[in-house]
């Protein structure tokens, strides 16, 4: 690391207490919310892990060059031309078999670090190494949020940030099903995910109004002018991993079916029970989401997780169905609910033999006959409703934190981003009067999702963009001293930018 014989000033992860380690800054310890002398004009979100800050800045002019080091990044340097672009208006060159030389925007995977982690340094050059894709684009995210403008000048302060996240699941959700979101609008979400370091973007395709994956096993059930191509899937899917954001496809089962159920009546539907709920009971069933789930993956292939949904699950009348009491006698299982857990078991099987790990949200209880997979990520979301996030880890599994409150964006109904901001991972909390569950920094949580539900596509990004900011925040960086004021600072400059890459 550098040393530029100015201001150092560290941040360290100590689990999460609320605290940080030693900052040394000559004898003295201070606080992020404090001004830091030669740092005022580092307006970045996430903040990282490490800081310095030299003398002195880069110009960034028309004799810049950014040169890719290692052909994987190639698409990445277009991408980063492309968006310097937007916010300066020059186009430099992206040079792919060059020599650096002093000015340029070198691009490099470094094979000793982590995957995620990066480091940008800037001196006579800027450098951004990071240990694999995805951790060399979460670079030049910071060095994105780096550049200084003047007029038409720009130019790089002089840095040397060493930086990763904290938690490795850091998601945002959308629900396209209820409210169609054009293509388009789907590429400003995934923007916005990068520019805030998001790296899961789930996509909940399919719910009771619509079915918006265009299946060819079966094409009666995507909706009518309410579902997308494959054409425009799989650009979406290359759009957001040249940018280091994975698209997570959910295919919600056996609840929220209702699209599926008047789409395919003869195959999906119930004799009893609640119309948004398939026939789980039939084994036909069961083989014609396998095949969907597969259509899924072939798609979305760099995704390591898929979604199957699974909760809220309508049982009332289904004990009265034949297909389900013939189930039932089949597998000697006592119940309806049994056979929704056995639905689950089979379906992981499946996501599992596409080497890829299933995720539900919260829907099954605690203590029936048929054993949940602990190999199953489940997504907390209740406060306790089904499966208490206390009880989900301390009977084994690992859980990604999605609480009502403070993660969930629906219509208006949103928390205000200082609870975002003052808020933790650790944290599972829903409403009154369940009292919120604070679980210890050693629990096995893999991450936390903030979640946009039945939101026209219009009102989504104004909802999130400063709320998912706040997330990324106390999720990247959870042992950062937090103040609000400080981070309200940064955000007012990092915010002021997105609207040059988020215009649909």
């Amino acid at each position: 690391m550098c040393f530029y014989g100015v201001v150092s000033v560290f941040f360290t992860i100590l689990g999460f207490s609320g605290f940080m380690g030693n900052l040394n800054v000559g004898d003295m310890q201070r606080r992020i919310g404090e001004e830091i002398p030669g740092a005022e004009d580092l307006n970045l979100i996430p903040w990282p892990q490490s800081v310095e800050r030299g003398d002195g800045d880069l110009p960034i002019d028309q004799d810049t060059r950014i040169v890719i080091e290692d052909v994987s990044l190639n698409p990445l340097g277009d991408v980063l031309a492309e968006e310097i672009k937007m916010l300066t208006e020059l186009e430099l060159p992206v040079e792919k078999e060059a020599s650096a030389r002093p000015g340029d925007i070198v691009l490099n995977i470094d094979p000793s670090m982590e995957e995620e982690q990066y480091h940008l340094e800037v001196v006579d050059r800027t450098r951004v190494s990071g240990g694999s894709y995805n951790g060399v684009a979460a670079g030049t995210v910071t060095l994105l949020q780096s550049l200084q403008l003047h007029g038409e000048a720009a130019k790089l302060p002089v840095v040397d940030i060493v930086d990763e996240p904290y938690a490795s699941y850091r998601g945002f959700m959308l629900d396209p099903a209820r409210h169609f979101h054009t293509p388009e609008m789907l590429k400003d979400v995934i923007n916005l995910c990068r520019w805030y370091k998001i790296r899961y973007l789930q996509l909940h395709l399919t719910d009771n109004q619509s079915f918006t994956f265009p299946s060819q096993a079966y094409p009666e059930l995507p909706t009518p002018d309410r579902h997308y191509t494959l054409e425009q899937l799989h650009e979406l899917e290359e759009y957001a991993t040249e940018r280091g954001v994975v698209i997570i496809p959910e295919l919600d089962m056996p609840g929220h079916g209702r699209a599926v159920v008047e789409a395919r009546p003869e195959l999906f539907a119930t004799e009893t029970g609640s119309r948004s709920t398939m026939n789980y009971a039939k084994p036909e069933v069961g083989e014609a989401l396998d095949t969907i789930i597969g259509e899924m993956l072939d798609v979305f292939r760099s995704t390591p997780y898929f979604h199957i949904g699974a909760d809220e699950v309508e049982f009332d009348g289904l004990e009265k169905d034949p297909d389900f009491q013939a189930a039932m006698e089949e597998t000697g299982l006592g119940n309806v609910e049994e056979l929704y857990r056995k639905f689950i078991v089979d379906r992981n099987e499946t996501v599992r033999e596409h080497k890829k790990q299933m995720i539900v949200w919260e829907g099954f209880r605690r203590g029936r006959e048929v054993e949940i997979s602990h190999n199953i990520l489940v997504m907390s979301f209740e406060g306790g409703h089904y499966y208490r996030a206390d009880h989900l880890v301390g009977d084994g599994y690992t859980v990604i934190n999605a609480s009502w409150r403070p993660l969930y964006v629906v219509r208006h109904r949103r928390s205000p981003v200082e609870e975002i901001y003052g808020w933790n991972m650790y944290k599972f909390d829903n409403f009154a009067p369940r009292p919120p569950i604070q679980l210890s920094d050693d629990a096995p949580v893999l991450g936390a999702q903030m979640c946009s539900w039945e939101n026209p596509q219009e009102i989504v990004i104004p909802g999130v963009r400063e709320r998912l900011a706040a997330m990324s925040e106390r999720i990247w960086h959870p042992g950062l001293q937090r103040d609000f004021k400080h981070f309200s600072r940064r955000l007012l400059k990092t915010d002021e930018r997105i609207d040059a890459f988020t215009d649909h």
